[in-house]
């Protein structure tokens, strides 16, 4: 059976027309090559752009909570509201750099994904030195007579 390109009826093998509206079957039909939407980059700058300035404002606000981090006094409930931005501020800025998957990757780089870059970096800095000193804390812990020792020490051998 062959079928009209036109009109979708149904002919016998060997029919040179179609019955219904006389169409050729036997010419070829015009095959348009196919056409593919307009390629979107592997990133999303303005999602990024959004997830490191959350990260940075988490980061900046917990600079508001009353707390020592030298010396947390875990039965406040500020130090686990401390720890909790600090997360944030990590997972956030995970999301920014997850965002910014195959910028690099693109040639050249657009004028944005530079700027998206350079904030991450800074970004980047300022929540590992909150990681970092959150780890110096858990590290030493709150033994404030053995760091006021180890501090009479360094005094003495000056």
């Amino acid at each position: 059976m062959k079928i009209c390109p036109k009109c979708d009826a149904q002919n016998a093998n060997n029919a040179p027309v179609c019955k219904n509206c006389g169409a050729n079957l036997n010419e070829t039909p015009d095959v348009k090559p196919a056409e593919y939407a307009e390629e979107k980059p592997p990133y999303h700058l303005g999602l990024a752009l959004l997830f490191f300035f959350l990260s940075f404002i988490v980061s900046s606000v917990k600079m508001l909570i009353p707390e020592n981090i030298d010396y947390p006094d875990y039965s406040e409930p500020w130090v686990y509201l401390y720890y909790a931005a600090i997360v944030a501020g990590v997972v956030f800025l995970i999301l920014g750099f997850v965002c910014m998957r195959g910028l690099l990757k693109s040639k050249p780089i657009p004028g944005k994904g530079i700027f998206v870059i350079m904030i991450s970096i800074i970004v980047s800095c300022l929540i590992l030195m909150d990681v970092f000193s959150v780890g110096q804390t858990l590290i030493l812990g709150d033994n404030e007579a053995e760091i006021s020792r180890q501090m009479e020490t360094l005094d003495d051998s000056f």
